[in-house]
């Protein structure tokens, strides 16, 4: 049987990203649900982390390892107040894409792993990578504003990559509508120590005006 790169049988390491996938699919439903009357109450608090607890693999990987780790702060001391909802609700608000989609009819991507607070963006010879559909206009179009500025462009995420720019709305290329396989191993480089940033298209924007 083929193996992967890490000596693991390849069908077992499709299995398991289905079973993410599944599981996210199912996560984003459960999270828009909660959201849909404006707040999020201390019953939806406790069965989300009892989802959670109850899908282990995937509650060590991206985005739902970000949930987990909140929801496990938020109940160090056994309850759940007002703040601590009003937190999770944004973070489930970031989690689903919000509603930056509702003016274009689109779904919004999740700004979930985007660094926070934005960096100040450099130009000269940083590598940008573009995901998801922009609002700016076509990938080719963002890809021009930063060569015109010194930069480089690529295509896949690597260890040299600066800057990886998540589009405003999702597309095709996201393994859901709110979050991506490009996405993902952003994640896992930058929290591997890598010097790669992961940004928001509308502070790449507002970064253009610099």
């Amino acid at each position: 049987m083929a193996l992967d790169p890490h000596g693991q049988p390849q069908v077992e390491t499709y299995n398991r990203t289905r079973c993410l996938e599944r599981d996210v699919t199912e996560l984003l439903g459960i999270a828009k649900g909660m959201l849909a009357d404006g707040i999020v109450s201390e019953p939806e608090a406790i069965y989300l982390r009892k989802w959670i607890e109850q899908h282990p693999e995937a509650s060590d990987r991206f985005p739902i390892r970000h949930i987990r780790e909140r929801l496990e702060r938020i109940f160090a001391n056994g309850k759940v107040d007002e703040v601590e909802r009003m937190d999770l609700f944004e973070l489930l608000t970031s989690f689903t894409g919000g509603d930056a989609g509702v003016v274009s009819g689109e779904d919004a991507s999740c700004d979930l792993p985007c660094d926070q607070p934005p960096p100040k963006l450099k130009w000269s010879d940083s590598l940008f990578v573009f995901t998801g559909k922009f609002a700016f206009g076509a990938r080719e179009q963002c890809e021009r504003e930063v060569l015109t500025r010194g930069a480089r462009c690529g295509n896949n995420i690597t260890k040299q990559t600066n800057y990886v720019i998540v589009g405003t709305f999702a597309s095709r290329d996201w393994i859901q509508t709110s979050f991506g396989r490009k996405i993902e191993k952003a994640v896992e480089y930058r929290d591997s120590g890598c010097p790669l940033a992961i940004v928001a298209e509308y502070h790449w924007v507002e970064s253009l005006k610099s």
